[in-house]
């Protein structure tokens, strides 16, 4: 089937009564091997038999899909129609297929957990690994892209087999192959949507939204410290995404009652939330000072180094979130909108 699929599928007989028991039994081994092999993948943490569950039937429906994009496809380039032998054929090319990807997966996944075991604890924690600079990442990118472009090869290969049994020209074999190939993206959309449907947010809700603190002091020479923090953070803009997003805003002023100066400090990042713990990755950031008693005004970049808070909410009123780690502690509160 894998090194001649056009030869093997026409040398069939395709309108056989155990033609389509064979292929779906061929089918549902190929989708085994596959689920038994993702089992120890599959993100969710307590929720994930809910996700295999969620993903078998998305495979199934997705076969259904498969199917009826196939012979629509051909119907409106005005192939003949043979339903049965399209759902023979299409078991078989579905099973081979999907055991083409998943030995690319299960390659990058390998080489993502001997090069970069934390970001393989975020795909198994996630779903999806968060570090895209990372080297084991990379390769886990670039390995699952090339499962991607072997499976639309062996697509490529296996058309003209519908092409024969349509009694089609090439001409509209390739139309056809162009119509069947731009529903594939939502083919797959559709399976993640569904495993996002039931999967916890990776950003919990309470978390999401603006935090501040303000301190004021004025030591015994009458100069007035004032110290403002405000962390926003933001969930992910598609629910299957791994990560959000924060913005930090920090200010330190002092007054002596006749003039002030400000340093200010923001940085945005991603932002990761694992259990308890709360990472904090800044992909940009600034200093600015200003000081209104010398008129000098300076901006300069900031050293962008990751963070990493263990969080808790006390949802008593008023509401606070204290992150510590190990320099210390300290608490927010939530800022009204």
């Amino acid at each position: 089937m894998l090194l001649g699929p056009k030869t093997a599928i026409l040398q069939q007989d395709l309108e056989s009564d155990s033609a389509l028991q064979d292929a779906l039994t061929f089918l549902a081994v190929s989708f085994g091997i596959a689920f038994i092999a993702e089992i120890p993948l599959l993100p969710g943490g307590n929720n994930t038999e809910l996700v295999f569950g969620i993903l078998a039937i998305g495979s199934a429906l997705g076969f259904v899909w498969n199917v009826v994009f196939v012979i629509l496809a051909w119907k409106i380039v005005g192939g003949t129609l043979a339903r049965k032998k399209v759902i023979v054929a299409t078991s078989y090319f579905s099973g081979v297929s999907t055991i083409i990807f998943l030995s690319f997966y299960l390659c990058g996944v390998g080489a993502l957990k001997a090069l970069d075991p934390v970001q393989f604890e975020r795909l198994i924690l996630l779903g999806a690994p968060t570090d895209l600079k990372s080297g084991g990442v990379q390769i886990y990118n670039a390995l699952a892209s090339l499962g991607f472009v072997a499976t639309f090869a062996w697509i490529f290969c296996i058309w003209g087999a519908y092409r024969k049994l349509m009694e089609t020209s090439k001409v509209r074999s390739a139309v056809a192959l162009f119509l069947f190939l731009i529903s594939i993206p939502i083919l797959v959309l559709g399976q993640y949507a569904m495993v996002a449907l039931v999967m916890p947010p990776h950003v919990p809700s309470d978390l999401v939204g603006r935090w501040h603190s303000l301190t004021r002091q004025t030591d015994t020479n009458g100069i007035t410290k004032v110290h403002t923090l405000d962390y926003s953070f933001f969930a992910p803009e598609f629910k299957m995404l791994p990560a959000g997003t924060y913005k930090l805003l920090e200010r330190h002023g002092s007054s002596n009652g006749k003039c002030f100066s400000v340093a200010t400090r923001t940085e945005f990042g991603q932002l990761v939330v694992l259990g308890p713990t709360v990472e904090l990755t800044p992909q940009q950031g600034s200093e600015t000072k200003d000081d209104q008693c010398t008129g000098k005004h300076s901006e300069t970049p900031i050293d962008l180094g990751k963070a990493e808070y263990q969080y808790e909410i006390t949802r008593q009123s008023p509401w606070q979130l204290c992150l510590s780690d190990r320099f210390g502690k300290f608490c927010l509160t939530p800022e009204k909108q």
